[in-house]
């Protein structure tokens, strides 16, 4: 029923057509309250699945959350073990290299030292050869000298004993 139906009187509106509007009015509201009370109901239903989805997904987000500050961790200590490692080898190597130059240069000062005994030998041999020489060379002057000082002494002509 609407405003317009309402039929008037000589007083003013009819008692009943005003308590038919009244109800009619009433039952569309009652109507319309039901309908957005179920709408509600609705829109409470949805809200609280959707309040409970995105729980579940906190509480999911939450152990992969702690998942990864785990591996995070892991990481991190594996980093630290690998630098003391890292550190350790290069100090090992510094070590081995320190010892490896040692090992050369002591190596290389006895070869040196040998090598100068060899020279101070090659020294010696030189100094001996050359006065053997010398001495050789004295002696063959010499020899040469007698040979000549014999040769002019020496009869001239035929000196064959035996013909």
């Amino acid at each position: 029923m609407r405003l317009e139906e309402l039929k008037k009187s000589l007083w003013g509106y009819r008692k009943e057509t005003v308590l038919q509007y009244v109800a009619a009015q009433e039952e569309a509201f009652s109507k319309r309250l039901l309908e957005k009370d179920g709408q509600a109901a609705e829109a409470d239903r949805q809200a609280r699945a959707r309040i409970e989805a995105l729980e579940a997904e906190n509480r999911q987000l939450r152990g992969e959350l702690e998942r990864l500050r785990g591996l995070q961790e892991q990481i991190a200590a594996a980093i630290l073990d690998a630098r003391t490692s890292a550190e350790a080898m290069k100090a090992e190597t510094r070590a081995r290299e320190e010892e490896a130059r040692e090992t050369v240069r002591q190596t290389l000062d006895g070869d040196l030292a040998v090598l100068a005994g060899y020279r101070a030998q090659l020294a010696a041999l030189r100094e001996a050869i050359s006065g053997a020489l010398q001495s050789l060379d004295e002696t063959a002057g010499g020899l040469e000298q007698e040979a000549q000082v014999l040769y002019e002494a020496a009869p001239v002509g035929n000196l064959t004993l035996f013909t």
